[in-house]
């Protein structure tokens, strides 16, 4: 595995940018008011709520890409593995993801669902690599450090240790205390 660099937000690291990021939209878009929004399964669906609730938009719809295999790991190509329930055409959508990385499974994404005819398609990601392909409308932070979120630091600890054990859990960046109590559920429910 190549050298990889890590940060781990806290969930009150993810609030606090959820609410720049939800401010910054609410003061650029002015009084436009989004009919619905889309978050991104699995990665973007913390975000999507807090969105729902910062910008009162609550209609919401998941959109399910599947891109990346383990940490730094990706197929080929993402594939849309779920698709919205409504139609779309004619309304202002908001699109929300945790991270653009590559940017590859937004560009699919966002492509999805311009072919669906909204009035407006805005993307908007907490997170954004200075490598991606895609630019999002909206971005809370740059960072080119592998982003251990708070919602997936179970799956993140079992390929760290899968990995490299102590050393990369320890260049994580997770609390030892975290690491410690997530190791304990894995040996009680392996």
């Amino acid at each position: 595995m190549e050298k990889l660099k890590f940060i781990a937000p806290s969930w009150e690291g993810i609030f606090s940018l959820s609410l720049k990021l939800a401010e910054s939209i609410a003061s650029k878009e002015g009084g436009t008011k989004f009919d619905l929004i889309v978050g991104v399964s699995r990665g973007g669906l913390v975000v999507t709520r807090l969105m729902s609730d910062f910008l009162s938009v609550e209609n919401v719809q998941i959109v399910r890409s599947e891109y990346y295999t383990d940490v730094g790991k990706t197929m080929q190509k993402p594939r849309i593995t779920q698709k919205i329930q409504i139609p779309i055409s004619g309304k202002n959508v908001l699109l929300v993801d945790d991270v653009a990385d590559t940017g590859a499974s937004l560009i699919e994404i966002k492509k999805y669902l311009a072919a669906k005819r909204p009035s407006r398609l805005i993307v908007s990601t907490l997170f954004i690599k200075p490598w991606a392909k895609v630019m999002p409308d909206y971005f809370a932070a740059k960072t080119s450090a592998w982003i251990v979120f708070p919602w997936e630091r179970y799956e993140a600890l079992k390929s760290l240790t899968a990995k490299g054990g102590s050393k990369l859990l320890a260049e994580s960046k997770i609390s030892p205390r975290v690491i410690t109590r997530l190791q304990d559920y894995a040996k009680k429910h392996s």
